[in-house]
């Protein structure tokens, strides 16, 4: 990848400080930051925040990652925050800058992902008065529904404490977005506290006792145990104890979309996708469901057709969202893995009525199979990291791309930002520089953040854009077709030819209309040093999605 941390070598936390004789405020919340462990800032300057992108550049420790738009900004750092586990930062402006932000943070808010939202403010003393300065808007106000904390600082002594109350936040218990507000005179104020972070842990509390004799005993007593595992499980990195669990049950596991790849989607206990034919098959048959890390949402329970067990025990991080979507049998509040390693514990090798049952159904072949998907899994490496777009392609990926390992497989589950795909990629190769990352998405939601494509070829990143064009919102006309009669109103469009837009970037790019084409684009892309584009025209149709 073409970019590297400025030199640090030889110099400490506390000689970089020293090289200052008076920090000023702007210096302070960077140091902080790089004691969180930040090593990569979304975003662009603005006449708000220059002091913060000077304090970086003088710091040495980061890198910042230059976007065109904020909200791309901040859909990248959400990639990033996905595919490394850490939390992704974006720095903005204030006003417009920050607000720009918005749908990318309500993202992470929607899918519980660590993101953090750095934006300069209007000078503090009539911060709240709105008396017209520029960029002057109620910043706390506007993301306080989204965020798990919020904060302004007021004087410079505040830095530290609140740098470390927003990361208590994102990652302490259940993982979500967070927002420091900076005013700009205070930025360039002197900040006369030496500089710390106290370090946030993920909280893995004991679980009670009585819970989990209870859940074992339910679990020991059914026939047909199911387990669910979502995006809360992976966040835990309970992959192993999930699969422990299922040896031992000899017994399916099905996920949500936040949930694939937790366990090898090739392994014999894994039915992929809970809205694939096959999950919905077992799903109808079993006596009892474990849910882990999962909420039962409208997405996951296609609007409550996806049959559920009547039986559940459902166990969460965050007790609120304990048997909010869904009636359980018993509610544990903890982390995954901690409970799930207690739960184990305490079983044994088990024969359970599904015998070989639930094996034929994981064999079922999805209805007409996507020469798209089959040859994108098929030809790259297994540690490859894919994004998909709110596309129509992109929901057939949701149960026809098998995901390898958590972590792999990525889409805007909940929220469901249209144009969310590609900077996210992009976040995840700044994240994963070693790895193949690609981006699939449609015409629509690509052009709502294509001016990216500058991004990409400016870091030089090892990104594969494939772009399924159906010249079409193909997802919203499918709606059009079954609920209203193919009565199509703007979800037909206009393109660009992709392939010299892609150019135009300086990026290679090509057009692929079968599978063999698309399996030869793929192999070239691959050895690319740098960004590329495969445009994949089509025909729009409805596509099936589960």
């Amino acid at each position: 990848m073409g970019f590297s941390l400025h030199n640090r070598a030889g110099i400490g936390v506390s000689s970089a400080q020293e090289m200052r004789s008076e920090p000023n405020g702007a210096h302070q919340l960077v140091e902080c930051l790089y004691r969180h462990g930040v090593r990569h800032i979304f975003g662009m300057p603005g006449s708000h925040s220059t002091h913060i992108y000077d304090a970086i550049h003088q710091h040495g420790g980061m890198q910042t990652i230059l976007c065109r738009n904020e909200q791309a900004g901040s859909f990248m750092a959400d990639g990033y925050a996905r595919s490394t586990g850490r939390p992704g930062v974006i720095c903005t402006t204030a006003g417009p800058g920050a607000t720009n932000t918005l749908t990318g943070i309500a993202e992470a808010f929607s899918d519980s992902v660590p993101l953090l939202l750095v934006a300069g403010h209007v000078d503090h003393d009539r911060i709240h008065e709105e008396c017209g300065r520029f960029h002057e808007i109620d910043l706390e106000g506007i993301f306080r529904p989204c965020v798990g904390f919020v904060g302004t600082v007021m004087h410079n002594e505040q830095i530290p404490s609140i740098t470390d109350r927003a990361f208590e936040a994102m990652i302490a218990a259940r993982p979500g977005p967070a927002a420091i507000m900076f005013p700009r005179d205070l930025m360039a104020m002197p900040a006369p506290t030496a500089a710390s972070a106290t370090p946030a842990e993920l909280r893995r509390p004991s679980p009670s006792a009585d819970l989990i004799r209870q859940a074992t005993e339910s679990i020991l007593g059914s026939q047909r145990p199911v387990i669910l595992a979502g995006g809360g499980a992976v966040s835990s990195g309970a992959s192993e104890q999930v699969e422990a669990l299922a040896d031992r049950l000899g017994c399916p596991v099905v996920t949500t979309l936040n949930g694939k790849g937790i366990l090898d989607e090739r392994s014999p206990f894994s039915l992929g996708h809970g809205r694939t034919r096959r999950a919905r098959v077992a799903l109808s048959r079993a006596d009892l469901m474990v849910a882990v890390g999962c909420r039962f949402t409208e997405v996951f329970t296609a609007s409550g057709t996806t049959p559920i067990p009547k039986r559940i025990i459902q166990i969460d991080i965050d007790p609120k969202q304990i048997a909010t979507n869904h009636p359980v049998e018993l509610g544990i509040a903890g982390d995954a893995r901690t409970v799930l390693q207690a739960i184990v514990s305490g079983i044994q090798n088990q024969e359970t009525s599904w015998k070989d049952v639930w094996k034929r159904w994981r064999n079922a072949q999805q209805l007409k199979p996507e020469w798209l998907i089959e040859t994108l899994r098929a030809e790259l490496p297994e540690n490859s990291i894919v994004f998909a777009d709110a596309c129509e392609m992109g929901l057939r990926m949701q149960s026809d791309f098998r995901a390898y390992s958590a972590r792999t497989f990525f889409y805007p589950s909940n929220y469901a930002a249209l144009g969310w795909g590609f900077p996210a990629a992009i976040g995840g190769a700044v994240g994963q520089p070693e790895r193949s990352v690609v981006c699939v998405c449609g015409d629509g939601g690509f052009l709502m953040a294509a001016q990216e494509l500058a991004t990409a070829v400016r870091y030089k990143l090892r990104l594969i854009t494939v772009v399924h064009n159906d010249s079409a919102y193909g997802a919203i006309k499918s709606i059009q077709h079954n609920d209203h009669e193919s009565r199509y109103v703007d979800t037909d469009l206009n393109n660009p030819d992709f392939v010299k837009f892609g150019e135009s970037f300086g990026l290679p790019s090509c057009r692929a209309r079968n599978a063999v084409e698309f399996a030869a684009a793929l192999r070239k892309a691959l050895q690319c040093d740098g960004p590329s584009l495969i445009e994949v025209p089509d025909e729009w149709r409805s596509l099936r999605i589960s």
